[in-house]
């Protein structure tokens, strides 16, 4: 939303933003053609996928999606309780999502205070037993879908170690001259904190009580039951894997038939999001979680255009999103020369919308709206000495809009 709220700025308020409603309260293909010159479907993928394997259905073990939202204030997630007495925590995942929760689940909780994480979880996380993270993906450190500002944070951190398994670096050295310049400074970084860590992180890690631990080559196959907790995840089974083909970033990856055991008490899962139809009139592929287009162009209908994970899946880091953002933007920016979009007649576009949303009596919620919504949970947080103090409830924010 900073950015968001920048480019809104900086644009002195020549767009117009309207929060808080259903694309179903508006939308219909009448609305789409007649109030809209064109419209864009970007809203990403926002449902878990799930492993659909063995004790998938044990306690404690949670969507990281929604454990971010628990930490971070998304409605809804507030209620998510992560029992956080185990001493073991495995993340399944090796993104930016994954390492964001080792970073919170490990981080010195003064440092956690000075930010504007919830209430709740602060009170949760300064009472966490957590002592042991392992971040565990199925390919190798080449393939790590992290970016290297996120990794060098955990490389960093107070009172934490990173523990890696030098056998899981064969090979990638050699590798490395012919990786692309954003890749190659990632995989470099790992390797470094393998192979030969600067000195000034030994010495930090020398008495460090908690411990960062990317596992490479492991796949999960089984949730093992607690031994001591009924009905509560104790351990996961790992299938052993390997890479096959020529090594690069997509290398395919597959079992090699051998398995083990590692105990943990807590599961988050981070192995990938799908997206969901928004509108019943957009057609959607409900089994690969898009909307139906052609390179950005929705199937059945002209004017309409759909981008990012919602038109992709989820795939790739942040910068192959914005690549995807500017061909769409070129895109539309051809059809409206070549007269495939009529953007010579106006259109009543978020007038009539707000009209709509009137009459069927839905709350929506303006930028000057969104103003004093933040500007609330900023005098909240000052009082208490921190950033914000976020509104966790839908219902409390659209009172503070409304006042």
């Amino acid at each position: 939303m900073f950015r968001l709220e920048k480019i809104y700025r900086f644009k002195n308020s020549s767009g117009s933003i309207m929060l808080s409603f259903w694309l179903s309260h508006v939308h219909s293909k009448p609305t789409q053609i007649t109030n809209e010159n064109f419209n864009m479907q970007t809203y990403g993928a926002e449902h878990d996928k799930s492993l659909g394997i063995p004790g998938e259905d044990l306690e404690n073990i949670l969507s990281a999606r929604r454990f971010v939202g628990w930490y971070n204030g998304q409605p809804g997630d507030e209620n998510l309780n992560p029992d956080l007495s185990t001493d073991t925590v495995a993340v399944l995942g090796q993104g930016n999502v994954a390492l964001d929760v080792a970073r919170v689940l490990l981080a010195p909780i003064d440092y956690l205070k000075s930010t504007d994480i919830t209430a709740h979880a602060l009170e949760a996380l300064s009472k966490s037993q957590v002592k042991r993270v392992m971040l565990i993906g199925r390919r190798g450190p080449v393939q790590a879908a992290f970016t290297i500002k996120e990794l060098r944070e955990m490389l960093k951190m107070e009172g934490c170690k990173s523990v890696f398994q030098q056998d899981d670096f064969k090979g990638v050295q050699e590798f490395l001259p012919s990786v692309a310049r954003p890749r190659k400074r990632l995989t470099e970084l790992l390797a470094q904190a393998a192979l030969d860590p600067k000195a000034e992180w030994l010495e930090a890690w020398k008495t460090a009580e908690r411990s960062f631990e990317p596992i490479f080559y492991r796949s999960p196959a089984a949730f093992l039951p607690s031994s001591s907790k009924a009905g509560t995840v104790g351990a996961i089974k790992l299938a052993v894997t390997e890479l096959h083909g020529e090594m690069s970033e997509t290398q395919g990856v597959k079992n090699t038939g051998a398995f083990e055991d590692v105990k943990c008490g807590l599961v988050l899962r981070s192995i990938g999001y799908k997206g969901l139809p928004a509108d019943p009139d957009i057609p959607f592929d409900s089994k690969s979680g898009v909307v139906i287009n052609s390179k950005g162009k929705v199937k059945g209908l002209p004017g309409v255009y759909c981008g990012g994970w919602l038109g992709t899946g989820p795939v790739g880091v942040i910068v192959n999103t914005m690549g995807n953002a500017f061909e769409l933007g070129r895109l539309i920016e051809g059809d409206i020369k070549d007269g495939t979009i009529n953007a010579t007649t106006a259109r009543p576009g978020y007038m009539e919308a707000a009209k709509i949303l009137d009459n069927k009596g839905v709350q929506t919620v303006s930028f000057k709206d969104w103003e004093k919504i933040d500007q609330e949970e900023q005098n909240r947080g000052k009082a208490i000495d921190k950033p914000r103090e976020k509104i966790i409830s839908v219902s409390e924010m659209l009172k503070v809009a409304a006042n």
